[in-house]
């Protein structure tokens, strides 16, 4: 599978949009901005005409940060960008030349460590924000200044030839001299690996209105984290003591009604705690959600509530969709869905049912 894509910034001024769907591009990565929320200004013209004619898109972000609380920061304006709109496909760090100039001149040396933790501090922003983290860099910074072993996130990999020098990509740009109808000049373009959808099924927003509490976690650190108040959490939540929370609880950070959380179909053999370990969440947590009150007793055929914050991607199998249908789109395989899902027959699944993806 390889879908055709753009990137693109204010670089390209005005874009048709229509005539670019029309010429078979499949999906874009726009700029939403670079630094300290210097936001693109063609990010929202972009966004807004990609979401009106069904392009899917992703969002990058071009980095000034030189220590991790500021890519952190970074991470947070980019989110704050996808919020407003239906975003499927990754959004992306991109650390690149100018970046290491950029903190040289403020005193600070882009080691290959320091960079390294620059992607993971601005990935696990993302990825905790409920969007698929990715970072961007040509062939040079991959050999060079990151430590890839330490990086478990997609990749967006640059290098301007017939063929890359590496694998395992899940978005190749391989050329920055392309041309596109409705594009003035030349752009970037891109071959994409993984369909990440289309905007059918979002991969969350980045304000959840659940939260699953992690070891170490305060309310006051959670609060923070979802731009809310401790006595906001405590009203939501009716927590009675604010030092005390406890891991596997769910508390709601905003006002929006409660979600409707992914659900799992007991199958013959299962066990409460076995269905918790392979979603990454407690078998109490399972048994309150579901008002369950006896753990060791759920019956084959059981629809089961999943808590939303552990991380993994989900779908909602659609009427017609078939086992192998849905491991193609999602670049997955029937053998893996099946292991992930506890599914026996690969050829009985269920409308409606919510599959977990990775």
């Amino acid at each position: 599978m390889t879908l055709n894509g753009i990137d693109v910034s204010r670089y390209q001024e005005e874009i048709d949009w229509e005539q670019v769907k029309n010429a078979g591009i499949s999906f874009a990565m726009l700029r939403g901005g670079y630094g300290q929320n210097n936001i693109d200004s063609y990010f929202h013209k972009n966004a807004a005409a990609c979401q009106r004619l069904g392009i899917p898109f992703g969002i990058y972000w071009f980095s000034y940060a030189y220590n991790t609380r500021m890519a952190v920061q970074e991470a947070r304006y980019c989110t704050a960008l996808a919020k407003e709109y239906t975003v499927t496909w990754p959004l992306a760090y991109d650390l690149e030349y100018d970046t290491v100039r950029y903190a040289a001149q403020n005193g600070v040396t882009l080691t290959k460590a320091l960079a390294t933790d620059l992607v993971a501090a601005f990935c696990e922003e993302i990825k905790a924000a409920g969007y698929i983290p990715m970072y961007y860099t040509n062939l040079d910074y991959y050999r060079t200044m990151f430590d890839v072993g330490r990086l478990p996130y997609d990749l967006w990999f640059a290098q301007y030839a017939s063929a890359p020098a590496i694998s395992g990509m899940a978005i190749w740009q391989y050329t920055d001299t392309g041309k596109v109808p409705g594009v003035q000049g030349n752009c970037d373009r891109n071959y994409g690996y993984k369909d990440y959808g289309t905007g059918s099924v979002s991969p969350g927003p980045s304000l959840p209105e659940e939260y699953v509490v992690q070891p170490g976690d305060t309310l006051s650190g959670i609060a923070l984290r979802f731009g809310t108040t401790v006595s906001q959490l405590v009203r939501l939540n009716n927590i009675q003591d604010p030092d005390r929370i406890y891991p596997g609880q769910v508390p709601r950070p905003s006002d929006s009604p409660a979600p409707a959380l992914p659900t799992y179909t007991a199958q013959p053999g299962d066990t409460l705690s076995g269905i918790a370990a392979r979603y990454g969440t407690t078998w109490q947590t399972l048994a309150r959600l579901n008002s369950i009150p006896n753990p060791d007793r759920i019956y084959p055929g059981q629809k089961l509530r999943i808590p939303s914050g552990s991380g993994a991607r989900w779908y909602t199998i659609q009427s017609g969709d078939t086992l192998s249908g849905i491991a193609a789109r999602f670049g997955t395989t029937v053998s893996r869905l099946q292991s992930l899902n506890n599914i026996p027959n690969p050829d009985r699944i269920y409308a409606g049912d919510s599959i977990r993806i990775s």
